[in-house]
């Protein structure tokens, strides 16, 4: 999908996001809308994926790390067909497939059941060396967030993935600068994410992450180094919706009609730009 294309299928998403999150009612919004692009980049260019057969063996494999952030990934994978977009009408309810954070055995598409924060590294280190031994040619994807990692396991497989040379790994830091109820600058200082990964042994790239262009190209680009790869992605929490952004109250929350119509109207001019 061209670069055009993927500008407008995801202010689609972002557009749908925003109608599932108004009707479910309180949610964890902000935290989705800040990886749309992200997202989008993944799922409709670059990873190899068959809705139709989603245990494909080679695969590429996507793990959410930051496991609230599940509205975003669900609203993607039902577009493509991993299940019908009507079970997101079910979305966080008793016996659903969708549930608020993503389950491997009750959902299509998902690798890594996650609610505890901090694990999706950990994860995809031993996704990514399981394939190499099998001498398969998948690549996977982690998308973490920020503030997670203040977690100690996360540098413990940022280390193992170097020493293994697992080069068909690559995270993404959905960098947007706020997490549950507080920035987190002031929970715990990172003060460059990026030098902290090469100093691990990282390929490290610096990106706008809603800019799909960049991301793509970033994603795209390999290197002959046998090092794994991590994308510091800057993003801005509650992207597309002026009340919403940058503000930690939308971590999780629940809009009002009238924000509801304000956040539609603003979505709807920014698609016309697009």
């Amino acid at each position: 999908m061209d670069i055009k294309h993927l500008q407008h299928k995801a202010m689609q998403i972002r557009e749908e996001v925003i109608d599932y999150a108004y009707n479910l009612g309180k949610c964890h919004i902000g935290g989705a809308l800040s990886t749309i692009e992200i997202l989008t980049a993944l799922y409709y260019d670059v990873m190899k994926i068959d809705p139709l057969n989603p245990k494909l063996e080679d695969r590429d494999r996507f793990i959410l790390s930051k496991g609230h952030g599940t509205l975003g990934l669900y609203t993607i994978l039902a577009d493509l067909g991993f299940f019908s977009k009507d079970h997101l009408c079910t979305y966080k309810k008793m016996g659903s497939i969708l549930q608020g954070h993503p389950h491997t055995l009750k959902t299509p598409g998902i690798e890594m059941s996650a609610g505890s924060l901090g694990q999706g590294i950990s994860f995809g280190v031993g996704k990514a060396l399981a394939l190499k031994l099998k001498g398969l040619n998948s690549r996977v994807y982690v998308l973490v967030g920020d503030g997670e990692l203040e977690e100690g396991q996360n540098w413990e497989a940022i280390a193992s993935a170097s020493h293994f040379k697992l080069d068909n790994l690559c995270v993404i830091v959905d960098n947007n600068g706020l997490q549950l109820d507080e920035t987190v600058v002031n929970e715990l200082s990172f003060s460059n994410l990026g030098d902290k990964f090469a100093s691990f042994g990282w390929n490290v790239k610096t990106i706008d992450g809603h800019d799909i262009k960049e991301i793509v190209e970033s994603l795209k680009e390999r290197r002959d180094n046998q090092k794994p790869i991590a994308i510091i992605a800057n993003t801005v929490k509650g992207k597309g919706v002026s009340f919403m952004e940058n503000e930690i109250s939308w971590h999780c929350n629940k809009m009002t009609d009238e924000q509801y119509r304000i956040a539609k109207t603003e979505l709807k001019k920014f698609r016309e730009l697009v």
